[in-house]
């Protein structure tokens, strides 16, 4: 319309309004015509696999041997390995007792608990440590979790390494156990983690 005082100012706003979508879809197009980024390699598990067992050192990404249960609680720098649970069960009592605030903050009340057979036989994994994943292939655990308990503090368990993957859809709430994995998941558990 002749003598509109907008006139000019529409076409302005048009004109950059196309400018600005025409650049915006070029820097789009760039990112999806350029080659996809090489997926990073997962860094290497940083939690310790070698522990004590009856005053030496084992490394636990090979074989147990006469151990039947570990325990792992980095805050406490305690990976150690036991015969019997009534053995780790005193061993736990010593580290709470000289543990500190921070120590037991940073720790669940009662372990997250992977058994390697159904009925929570056979080895038995406990953690204690919370807010980050931990690989199960550094204990000679991966895929042989069967069974587990998690103890007071809400857990995950991952498929794969990192939390990578599937995580396991059955209920993994405070003072949960399961004496049997939901089908498809026996032996599949790669990693945990503690809230």
């Amino acid at each position: 319309m002749p003598g509109d005082p907008f006139e000019g100012t529409h076409f302005m706003f048009v004109k950059r309004s196309a400018a600005v979508a025409l650049a915006a879809a070029a820097v789009c197009g760039s990112f999806l015509l350029a080659a996809p980024a090489q997926a990073a390699s997962p860094a290497p598990d940083a939690t310790a696999r070698y522990a004590r067992f009856e005053g030496r050192t084992v490394d636990l990404s090979g074989d147990w041997g006469d151990a039947k249960v570990c325990m792992v609680w980095q805050t406490r720098g305690a990976v150690e390995c036991f015969r019997t649970a009534a053995q780790q069960e005193a061993r736990e009592k010593q580290l709470r007792a000289t543990a500190s605030t921070q120590q037991v903050k940073a720790a669940c009340s009662t372990p997250l608990d992977l058994y390697q057979y159904t009925g929570k036989g056979g080895r038995d994994l406990k953690f204690y440590d919370r807010g980050y994943w931990q690989n199960l292939s550094a204990y000679s655990f991966d895929n042989s979790t069967s069974s587990y308990w998690t103890g007071a503090c809400t857990a995950h368990l991952a498929e794969n390494a990192n939390g990578g993957g599937y995580w396991y859809p059955g209920n993994t709430g405070p003072n949960h156990q399961e004496d049997s994995m939901r089908s498809g998941w026996d032996n599949r558990v790669s990693s945990i983690k503690i809230d």
